[in-house]
């Protein structure tokens, strides 16, 4: 009967461990800062980069795979290898230069 209240007392003081994270209230501490207008702006030019990359990638596998020709793989691949390349220039620009 003890061992059971002790177990049952471990299981509630565990339970009420574990949920404490999700039902306290926020604190100051527990929110980000707002973004500065550089780091928006960094940030969509990251999000730019990794779309493009990403898509030619998918460009490369559907055009090996035949499902793409080659007329319009050209064009494709040279707009986003293009937007990638202005991406990564404008983020290369935006860099502290190294010493």
């Amino acid at each position: 009967m003890i061992a059971a209240l002790v177990l049952g007392l471990i299981a509630l003081a565990v339970v009420i461990g574990v949920a404490w994270p999700l039902v306290r209230p926020a604190s100051a501490a527990d929110q980000l800062d707002p973004f500065t207008e550089g780091q928006r702006r960094r940030l969509a030019l990251r999000e730019e980069r990794d779309l493009a990359l990403a898509a030619l990638k998918e460009l490369e596998i559907d055009h090996a795979t035949h499902h793409i020709g080659d007329e319009d793989y050209a064009e494709l691949v040279a707009d986003y290898r293009a937007r990638a390349a202005e991406a990564i220039r404008q983020l290369d620009a935006e860099l502290p230069p190294v010493r």
